[in-house]
């Protein structure tokens, strides 16, 4: 039987949490609003499931519980973000209300990130543009190897995930994916309930069957989403994220899964164009 709870009471379990684990409460309330929202709009593999994961790499020095988040404006409708090791959710943030004030004044904009960490849902800040009334675009490089380039079995890219936002009469219409069938989060969400995944998730880096079992994720990839087209999307999302914002990409990627402590310089990008920059309808 599924218990529900009130998601006023998530939020103030994560607040509580993030506090006591060295995160200002301020910062912590603002994770907590955005981690409540993955779990409302069904992205529950990022939401209070994150939970413990964050509270680790906290306490092990993984995340800058005080980050010095800075913009440098590169051109009028450009910036860069550098997040200074801090929780995902607030640098991504600081990134998307750039991307929105940015576009208010030239009516487009484009925003790098570099040195940020998991953030939950791409679909955050790809509606936060949306909620202002513009059309939002965010990709980013997944923090962790879980697919190879299409037709290897070296773990090179990630899940890379793509999310479009776009503001309509009842409210933003989001579209966020991952560049694999499905995400790890996912995988990692049957793992700890006990439920077999799909057929054409995930396979043995080995055999090349499927693999059902979720608890034996480590023994396969992710397949992409469209085969050799997915595979190519996240390659090209990953350089656009990664290595253009000074961050980083392939063998490079450090997989927050395993390791608490060191710092992933997560890269991401946010794009917005305000309504000037729309054709008129016709």
């Amino acid at each position: 039987m599924n218990a529900k709870v009130p998601v006023a009471a998530i939020r103030a379990l994560i607040t509580d949490a993030l506090s006591a684990a060295g995160l200002p409460r301020g910062d912590a309330a603002v994770c907590a609003r955005l981690m409540g929202e993955a779990d409302l709009t069904g992205a529950d593999a990022h939401g209070v499931f994150r939970l413990p994961q964050y509270v680790r790499r906290l306490k092990a020095g993984g995340f800058n519980p005080r980050p010095n988040i800075t913009v440098t404006k590169s051109a009028p409708a450009t910036a860069l973000v550098d997040g200074d090791n801090g929780m995902g959710h607030l640098v991504m943030s600081r990134a998307a209300e750039t991307a929105i004030a940015l576009a208010r004044d030239t009516g487009v904009s484009w925003v790098g990130v570099r040195r940020s960490n998991h953030a939950g849902p791409a679909g955050l800040y790809a509606e936060m543009p949306a909620a202002a009334g513009m059309i939002g675009m965010y990709a980013a490089v997944a923090n962790a190897n879980h697919m190879a380039v299409w037709g290897g079995a070296d773990p090179l890219l990630g899940t890379n995930p793509l999310a479009f936002g776009v503001p309509s009469g009842l409210g933003p219409l989001v579209l966020d994916m991952a560049t694999t069938v499905v995400s790890y989060g996912t995988v990692k969400n049957y793992a700890l309930q006990g439920k077999p995944m799909q057929p054409g998730w995930m396979v043995n880096t080995v055999t090349g069957e499927d693999i059902i079992d979720a608890r034996r994720a480590a023994e396969g990839l992710l397949l992409p989403i469209g085969g050799y087209k997915g595979s190519g999307l996240a390659i090209m999302l990953g350089l656009i994220a990664g290595p253009l914002n000074r961050a980083v990409f392939g063998r490079d990627v450090v997989d927050f899964n395993a390791d608490d402590s060191s710092e992933t310089n997560t890269g991401a990008f946010h794009r917005g164009a305000g309504r000037g920059a729309l054709p008129a309808a016709r």
